[in-house]
């Protein structure tokens, strides 16, 4: 097995005793490119193989042949260490545990980002439409979509993300590398309206990553926040079906993934209701947030020798770099192009259907 030789070195991010690993890791250029295809793969295959197969086969499928198998490829085919470079390392159980308890108290501070989002889509469009995915109405659709959103997302995501496209940017620097990648993890959501959160999210998984130097730490992360959302909407469902029973007046409005423009609603309130609303959830901001500093200080203590840098210089972004990543960016900003435009009213979703079927898209 392949000795490494071991160096202390001062990192950029606060008080990581780090160990450097001398190994051969992807360039900027190929992650970019790697990144464009998946994206140009994801907007002209996956809905297709959602309309073909169904939301839950279809996006399985998406996850695995989109999303994993072309960063898989690309680690064998240019013989990469694969492990080494996914981080694909064992961790503790309390990792797990501390990671659990993050992306649980994490939820309140990323919902803040998406309602600042939101916010910011209101002024500007007119007008916000909140969707959600389709989410299993029995126990055996319950487990499905865990399967398919939860974990299916949990693992495939994070192997092109955490695992190929921050690895290969952390020539960059390790917090550089783990922003853009957030970056770049938000963009490919295709969500406009949630951007920041998910940009959020990301950078979030990105540093417990690094942090742990395991990118099963990553896959939890994932696999827990999307699963706590699943399990939130379907007890959403259950509640509103409870309530229509038992003829509750306005029932139907309770169910999140029939919620149209929250801001209009909010709109509905006297002053006085609006306050007490800002007042509750601001509480609930501050209350978690600061659990969420305990458990991220609990966290980083606990990893305090497992971090990992690559042994290369630090160097900057070329324009060539730039260039490869310009498709799939350029992809994503046509698609939210086209999604503005119809919020705004300016193009009805008939004409869009027709533009986007005339480009291959729709």
């Amino acid at each position: 097995m392949e000795e490494f030789s071991m160096e202390q070195s001062s990192l950029d991010m606060q008080g990581v005793e780090s160990q450097t690993e001398d190994i051969k890791m992807p360039g900027i250029m190929q992650v970019g490119a790697l990144y464009s295809i998946v994206v140009i793969l994801m907007v002209f295959v996956s809905t297709r193989l959602q309309k073909g197969l169904g939301f839950n086969l279809g996006g399985a499928l998406s996850e695995v042949l989109l999303i994993m198998l072309p960063p898989l490829l690309f680690l064998v085919l240019f013989r990469f260490d694969v492990k080494k470079v996914l981080r694909i390392n064992k961790t503790g159980f309390m990792n797990f545990f501390l990671v659990f308890c993050i992306m649980f108290f994490s939820i309140p501070v990323v919902g803040l980002f998406n309602i600042l989002n939101m916010l910011l889509v209101k002024l500007l469009f007119g007008t916000v439409e909140i969707t959600q995915v389709p989410v299993g109405s029995d126990a055996v659709g319950f487990l499905i979509s865990i399967l398919v959103i939860g974990a299916s997302a949990g693992i495939c995501e994070e192997f092109l993300f955490r695992g190929v496209i921050q690895r290969g940017l952390e020539r960059l620097g390790i917090v550089k590398s783990i922003l853009i990648t957030a970056f770049l993890f938000g963009l490919i959501h295709f969500d406009f309206q949630k951007l920041f959160g998910t940009f959020l999210l990301g950078a979030l998984i990105g540093f417990l990553v690094y942090r742990s130097n395991s990118i099963l730490i990553g896959m939890f992360a994932h696999f827990t926040n999307n699963s706590l959302a699943v399990a939130a909407l379907f007890l959403s469902m259950k509640m509103t079906e409870y309530m229509e029973e038992v003829g509750i007046p306005g029932a139907s409005g309770v169910n999140a993934s029939n919620a149209g423009d929250v801001f209009a609603e909010l709109q509905k309130f006297s002053g006085v209701q609006l306050a007490i609303v800002i007042v509750f959830y601001s509480m609930v901001f501050v209350i978690t947030a600061a659990i969420l500093g305990v458990f991220l200080y609990a966290f980083i203590k606990n990893t305090s020798k497992d971090a990992r840098e690559i042994k290369k210089e630090k160097s900057g972004i070329k324009a060539v770099d730039v260039i490869t990543f310009m498709p799939g960016i350029l992809m994503v900003i046509l698609i939210y192009i086209c999604n503005g435009l119809m919020m705004a009213g300016t193009i009805d979703a008939e004409t869009m259907r027709i533009i986007l079927k005339a480009i291959g898209v729709g």
